[in-house]
């Protein structure tokens, strides 16, 4: 990695290191909620498989990957971000597991970020790489961001929630949709469109499949609160916020003024129980869409049972970033990966799955059947 040591950080640069902290923070704090853990499934009491029949692999995208489950989308765009890039990829490198990076519009702007992003293709030369662009930027950007890393595939985030919730952040989204139609058009690699936490509809889902990309990326809501986050760097509301860019009529500022001491009420619009829709509805809104397109989950997994339980929700893979950060900061990530990789097959063998497809064919429980 390029040592850019003696130099002075831009501001871009150094809210990617806020969004780190807090990540941590908030996982260190916060109990997660991805739904996944109160899945039911009819199980097989004769499971009628052995172990070494199990395949755990996937294939999508024309490549063929090891496991259902890979490192998502965190970081890069600093000093420090560009060391847990490495340290990340290195770990995707052993574990044969793919890696996104974070958000590369820092390096669209500033070249000197540039080797906090391309650290991940040099450490692992081999491995799949997603890169990742936010909808707002153009199709020139997308090329430059899978050209930084070399990318297998490109992720394009949709984070409305998250840049309403910044005071530096996005307030007119009118070009997303015709972006992301360009940028799936014309650029080389599989893209994904995916969310950042928030989770997504029935209709949603409908809406972006209209697009044709190569997968959608439900990434739920109950795990990293980019909406808190950014609450947290403005030290304020995003009704302060408001008011501060003469969005609020003097009502709604009189109403903010009274309700300063309201934690509840400063938070109420960008709070994941209020926008927010779980990984486990979102993955069951998918499925009712019935786009037949690959659908990846992401957002509050924890462990491998909430990886299997995705995929019998129907997701092909399972993406997770917050929780392996605050494993990496505990220098933890590479014992919870190995738990993850001898813990899937077992799961695989008690529900009778050989292979990603059976589990896609586990019928969830109703509870209303033993009422019946």
């Amino acid at each position: 990695m390029t040592d850019n040591s003696k130099k002075i950080e831009s501001a871009h640069a150094h809210r990617k290191d806020e969004h780190l902290s807090l990540v941590i923070w908030q996982w260190r704090h916060i109990l997660p909620y991805s739904g996944l853990q109160f899945v039911r499934l009819d199980r097989p009491v004769l499971p009628n498989i052995r172990t070494d029949q199990v395949d755990h692999s996937v294939d999508l995208f024309g490549r063929h990957f090891d496991w259902p489950f890979y490192i998502e989308a965190m970081t890069g765009g600093s000093l420090r971000t560009g060391v847990i890039n490495q340290k990340l990829a290195a770990i995707a490198k052993k574990y044969h597991l793919a890696m996104a990076v974070g958000s590369e519009s820092i390096a669209i702007s500033e070249k000197e970020a540039i080797s906090s992003f391309s650290v991940v293709r040099e450490t692992n030369p081999e491995g799949f790489i997603f890169a990742n662009i936010g909808a707002g930027h153009s199709l020139d950007d997308a090329k430059e961001a899978v050209k930084i890393v070399d990318a297998n595939a490109l992720e394009i985030h949709i984070n409305a929630v998250q840049e309403l919730s910044m005071n530096e952040g996005d307030r007119d989204f009118s070009a997303w949709k015709n972006n992301i139609a360009k940028i799936i058009e014309q650029v080389q690699v599989p893209v994904i469109i995916k969310e950042v936490g928030f989770g997504m509809s029935k209709s949603a889902i409908k809406d972006l499949a209209d697009l044709h990309p190569a997968a959608i990326n439900i990434a739920g809501a109950g795990g990293t609160d980019f909406g808190r986050i950014e609450e947290a760097r403005n030290r304020e509301s995003l009704w302060e916020t408001a008011d501060q860019n003469n969005f609020a009529s003097d009502e709604d500022k009189k109403e903010a003024i009274e309700a300063e001491d309201d934690l509840d009420f400063q938070s109420v619009l960008t709070s994941n129980t209020n926008l927010g829709i779980s990984t486990s509805e979102s993955l069951r809104f998918a499925k009712q869409a019935n786009t037949a397109l690959p659908i990846i989950a992401n957002g509050g997994i924890t462990n491998s049972l909430e990886v299997f339980n995705a995929m019998a929700l129907g997701a092909k893979m399972a993406g997770i970033a917050g929780y392996f950060l605050f494993q990496l900061s505990k220098n933890n990530l590479e014992h919870t990966i190995e738990s993850w990789q001898k813990q899937l097959p077992l799961l695989y063998a008690i529900y009778g799955a050989a292979n990603s497809f059976q589990i896609s064919q586990l019928k969830e429980i109703d509870p209303y059947d033993s009422l019946n």
